[in-house]
């Protein structure tokens, strides 16, 4: 994995909040693949399943992202992003952050598995995982 893969990676992970802030939801083809799946169970969230509507999990989900918007959250901020190699993917860990309107703060860790694709690094598998207990959070092992 070269350098240009990890800082290339590091960006799709930081579009998604960009594209988010900015409800461009539409847009997530540029963070996801058409087979994306998102496990938010650790939030207490049921899966998100096709219906006859959709042709792609990914559309699925852009359309969840129309339905619930913005809320009250003004931005979502990824930082400490970790990638490593996985096979011909790679592995990625981030904090992510959301601030809402009433000055709350929320913290979790993305755990993502990408994949290259034909344009570009592409997230094919997000876990959702909330910070609520100092030190605690979801197990991982980051080694070189």
């Amino acid at each position: 994995m070269t350098a240009d893969d990890r800082l290339q990676i590091q960006e799709v992970i930081a579009l998604h909040g960009h594209l988010c802030d900015a409800g461009a939801y539409d847009r997530f083809d540029l963070v996801f693949t058409s087979d994306l799946v998102v496990d938010t169970s650790d939030l207490g969230l049921a899966p998100v399943h096709l219906d006859d509507q959709h042709e792609s999990r990914l559309a699925m989900y852009i359309s969840v992202a129309h339905r619930k918007g913005p809320g009250d959250i003004l931005g979502m901020h990824a930082t400490n992003v970790v990638v490593r190699e996985d096979g011909d993917g790679a592995r990625a860990w981030s904090k992510g952050l959301t601030v809402n309107v009433d000055g709350a703060v929320a913290s979790f860790v993305y755990a993502d598995q990408l994949v290259r694709t034909t344009h570009g690094w592409r997230i094919r598998h997000r876990k959702v995982s909330p910070r609520r207990v100092p030190g605690g959070g979801p197990d991982l092992l980051i080694t070189r």
